[in-house]
Formats: C-alpha cells, sequence, structure tokens
C-alpha cells in the first residue's frame, strides 16, 4: 500500500511539474522579415491571445525599415494574434496580422510583405 501511494505521489508531482513547465513564459524572439516597398518608418506590434492585447512594441526607423526587426519577448505556450501596423511616408498606414503558436524557446521568422497592406 505504502509503494501505491509513493508511486501515485510521484505521478502527481510529475503531472503538477509539466503543468506549471507549460505556463510559464518561454524566451521567444520574433523576427519580422520586411519585405516589399515603400520601406516603412514605423511599424507597431500588437501580441493577442484570446483577443487581449498581452504585449505591445513600436518601431520607429529614420530612414525606412531594415529587412529584419529582433523583437525579444517572453510567451507562455498557446495560440496568439500578431497584429501589426506600418506607417511610410506618403502612404497611408496599412495593417497585417498573423497567427503564432508558442511551443518552444528560440527565435521565429514572420514574414511581412509591406506590399500586400
Amino acid at each position: 500500500m505504502k509503494l501505491a501511494a509513493r508511486i501515485l505521489f510521484l505521478a502527481g508531482a510529475i503531472g503538477v511539474g509539466l503543468f506549471l513547465l507549460r505556463a510559464a513564459p518561454r524566451d521567444v524572439v520574433l523576427v519580422y522579415a520586411i519585405e516589399g516597398a515603400p520601406r516603412p518608418t514605423g511599424l507597431e506590434v500588437q501580441i493577442l491571445r484570446d483577443g487581449e492585447t498581452v504585449r505591445h512594441a513600436e518601431f520607429r526607423f529614420a530612414r525606412g525599415a531594415p529587412a529584419q526587426v529582433r523583437h525579444p519577448v517572453k510567451l507562455p505556450d498557446g495560440r496568439y494574434t500578431l497584429r501589426f501596423r506600418f506607417s511610410a511616408p506618403g502612404a497611408p498606414p496599412a495593417s497585417l496580422e498573423r497567427p503564432l503558436t508558442v511551443d518552444e524557446s528560440g527565435p521565429v521568422v514572420i514574414h511581412l510583405d509591406v506590399g500586400d497592406r
């Protein structure tokens, strides 16, 4: 009986540990690969989960955005929506959305063609 109780306790502890590990935020680097023209001078990013904003960032570029913009964040596992808003001189502001699933740490490249706005 004691052995069964120990095994049950150990299985429960492993289950709780796995649950807490999945709920802990991961270090993720979102790499926005910006393609197309005109090159945006402003990029606003909203990271949404279940329709609620969990992160927000704004990037400004005096001479236009580089080909890649790195955005380090901490996010728990799950599905997100990335909402982008671009601004460029002489062009109306434009928006894009992309899905994101976080299930591991590391870089995630998101291709953004500003010509498809």
